[in-house]
């Protein structure tokens, strides 16, 4: 996979990124962007599915349907663990890909995965070592890549909270539908499972129009930004 993406969106699991922002990826590879997940782990072993194959090719569909690319590391799923291996293997993958911005995971997920809140230690120390000079060594010899530019994304609304600063919104309103499809493409983890299946998609609608709530449109998601953007607001309202 050749270098320079506009955007990396990071997942500790395949299909998280999909509930967190895959509207937002899906609407930007509509304008062109070149958009990609990497997955730390493969997601697997996981209750529903025995053939780890299922959910790499699960996630393929999910990417292209949202029109995106994707990679997905070898870390272990279930034991997945902030170390200098981690940190290094998602550092490589900044270095080659060259993004211009990369979202992470956002907050603890204490009833869920304990990978969640360790891929966002990995996210974070990883943005930190694509850009150290004087280590090509340990990258196979690819040059340093600094990203100024870090998000995070949420994947449950109970996460957000109106004092965390420096938040902001993308209407997805138009691209709901295929977040939804890129999400029901992971049938080992959801459409095989009818009595599991209405909940995620009633919770994912509700989280959508939660946030989308916040911003006076019908769906959203929100992303936490690691600094205060030099945008002048009102070009942006008015252009």
């Amino acid at each position: 996979m050749s270098k320079n993406f506009d955007l990396i969106a990071v997942s500790p699991h395949p299909d998280d990124a999909e509930i967190g922002c895959g509207g937002t990826l899906a609407l930007l590879s509509e304008k062109g962007y070149r958009i990609a997940i990497i997955d730390l782990t493969n997601g697997e072993p996981t209750p529903f599915n025995d053939d780890p194959q299922v959910r790499l090719a699960e996630a393929s569909k999910a990417a292209k349907i949202l029109g995106i690319e994707r990679v997905t590391l070898d870390l272990p799923n279930r034991k997945l663990l902030d170390n200098v291996e981690a940190r290094m293997k998602l550092a490589k993958e900044f270095r080659r890909m060259k993004p211009k911005i990369v979202i992470g995971m956002q907050g603890m997920t204490p009833r869920a995965s304990p990978d969640h809140y360790q891929s966002q230690l990995i996210f974070n120390a990883a943005t930190f070592y694509s850009r150290l000079t004087k280590w090509e060594h340990m990258f196979d010899g690819l040059a340093p890549w600094r990203i100024d530019n870090v998000f995070y994304y949420y994947t449950a609304r109970e996460l957000f909270t109106q004092s965390q600063p420096l938040q902001f919104t993308v209407d997805i309103s138009e691209h709901f539908e295929t977040k939804k499809s890129a999400l029901l493409a992971y049938e080992s983890q959801f459409r095989a499972h009818s009595s599991y299946n209405p909940p995620i998609i009633d919770w994912l609608e509700g989280m959508g129009r939660f946030f989308g709530s916040l911003a006076g449109c019908k769906y959203a998601e929100i992303f936490y930004g690691s600094k205060i953007m030099t945008m002048n607001l009102f070009d942006y309202i008015l252009d």
